[in-house]
């Protein structure tokens, strides 16, 4: 029994992992992945803002913002808030590399560098300012911002109206004005957020003019300079926190056991309904048992599952490993994780050969495949809830039912507080309990749906069968 089953296994494990989707699905596809990150990036911070030419309105209902705007928004004006935003990208790049950032400081402060984030912006929007009294026509305005209104002489690309109250505050009001924009459809995001600082800045110099208070004593009051975030680690060195990364390893997690799970799960499902449609399964029923094939096809197809589960995994680790983050990932987690891939694996391939055997073409399964593809997702939508609070009643409730237990117990394991051992153990326990009564389920399913032919059947006769088997 134990050579059939192991050669049905290899069949299996042997026709889906050396054939040529496989290996580009899982070396090929990551390796162009990791190729064309960097290629991406450096695309998108070359890609420059398509030129941005004519006539903003201003309607300034405080009379006191309109000269700063059109300081603002003047050539020079716009050059300057291009070099304040190259100084702030830079900025966040010495945060981000942290205490690397003085062996780069040069590097960073360089013109070529300052040069390079401005030309991001491509050509520098050219705006002349056009004011209007509090009493115009918005509307009229607005029309004139219409795109089909844009080659006429009076045709705008932004509107600007500043509120009454936005440099005077009104006296019993909790708060100031402030301004709103119209912007020409399908304007770049980046001219956008230029002429948005621009108003803002005009509206704030006037604020501090009527208050006679000096801008560069306010912002030297309201700037705060720190270091970046460390956190000690068990061996007491101090580091640049990883709060980011504390939040993801809990999703990469159940990612990992998903993709791995469905892998092989969708490939049991493909191969059982081939092999019954061509009637392939009959002349290997005249060799082995129902029961022999179909435990077969099930360790065949979780081996292509762990090789899937390998290969990702591995690569995380190594990631973490090249940047000095690998405590993060203690081996207990890992064990974990190959413990709820194998009990998963096992709810989520018996659902799989099930539907296969019972159904005799790939589009009659979508009807019995989607309640199974919900339960098994549902952890997906409630990953972020889990995460924050991993000792809730919800993050408990869905790690110990299952076929949802497997995926939001790993979130829970990789979250930054693990459930305590008894919970994880009672877990375990059910979820392999309830595998168990899948497969038994499956079994009875699979021994009756292969050879029987003609309407796809429902939950209701699934059940059926079982009682006959």
């Amino acid at each position: 029994m134990i050579a059939k089953v192991s050669a049905i296994a290899w069949r299996e494990f042997s026709s889906t992992v050396l054939t040529k989707a496989f290996l580009i699905g899982a070396f090929l596809i990551p390796m162009l992945a990791a190729l064309a990150i960097p290629l991406i990036i450096k695309f998108t911070e070359e890609a420059k803002a398509p030129p941005l030419e004519g006539k903003i309105a201003i309607v300034d209902r405080s009379g006191a913002v309109l000269p700063g705007v059109k300081d603002r928004l003047s050539e020079e004006g716009i050059a300057t808030l291009i070099a304040e935003t190259s100084s702030m990208v830079q900025k966040q790049f010495a945060e981000q590399l942290g205490d690397e950032a003085d062996k780069w400081k040069e590097q960073l402060d360089s013109p070529l560098v300052r040069s390079a984030i401005a030309q991001g912006f491509g050509p520098p929007p050219v705006l002349t300012v056009e004011s209007y009294p509090a009493d115009t026509d918005i509307e009229a305005l607005r029309d004139r911002l219409k795109p089909s209104e844009k080659e006429a002489e009076d045709a705008l690309v932004g509107l600007a109206i500043v509120a009454p109250d936005a440099v005077q505050q009104t006296e019993g009001a909790e708060a100031f004005g402030g301004y709103e924009l119209f912007i020409r459809a399908k304007t770049d995001d980046r001219h956008i957020d230029l002429i948005r600082r621009g108003l803002r800045d005009a509206v704030l110099d006037a604020r501090y003019a009527a208050a006679g208070v000096d801008a560069t004593n306010v912002e030297a009051l309201t700037t705060v300079s720190a270091a970046r975030t460390k956190e000690i680690t068990d061996s007491g060195d101090a580091r640049a926190a990883t709060t980011a990364l504390n939040m993801m390893l809990p999703f990469v997690f159940m990612i990992l056991l998903i993709m791995s799970v469905m892998v092989g799960g969708q490939y049991l499902l493909t191969t059982t309904i081939e092999e019954k449609s061509s009637r392939v399964v009959e002349v290997l029923l005249s060799a082995v048992s129902p029961m022999q094939l179909m435990t077969g096809k099930i360790l065949g197809q979780m081996c292509v599952g762990v090789v899937m589960l390998t290969v990702y995994a591995g690569v995380g680790v190594a990631t973490l490993i090249a940047f000095a983050k690998a405590d993060l990932l203690s081996v207990d987690k890992l064990v974990y994780l190959g413990i709820y891939f194998v009990l998963a694996y096992f709810i989520f391939a018996s659902f799989m050969a099930a539907i296969g055997s019972a159904v005799n073409e790939l589009r009659e399964a979508q009807s019995l495949q989607t309640p199974v593809m919900l339960t098994v997702m549902l952890p997906y939508f409630f990953w972020l809830p889990i995460t924050r609070d991993p000792n809730s009643t919800l993050a408990f409730v869905l790690s110990m039912v299952p076929p949802m237990s497997p995926f939001a117990m790993v979130v829970r394991i990789a979250s930054s507080e693990p459930p305590p051992f008894w919970q994880i153990a009672l877990s375990i326990a059910i979820t392999a309990a309830f595998a168990l009564g899948c497969v038994w389920f499956a079994a009875k399913v699979f021994r009756i749906g292969l050879l029987m032919f003609g309407k796809p059947p429902n939950f209701r006769t699934l059940v059926r069968w079982v009682r006959m088997a």
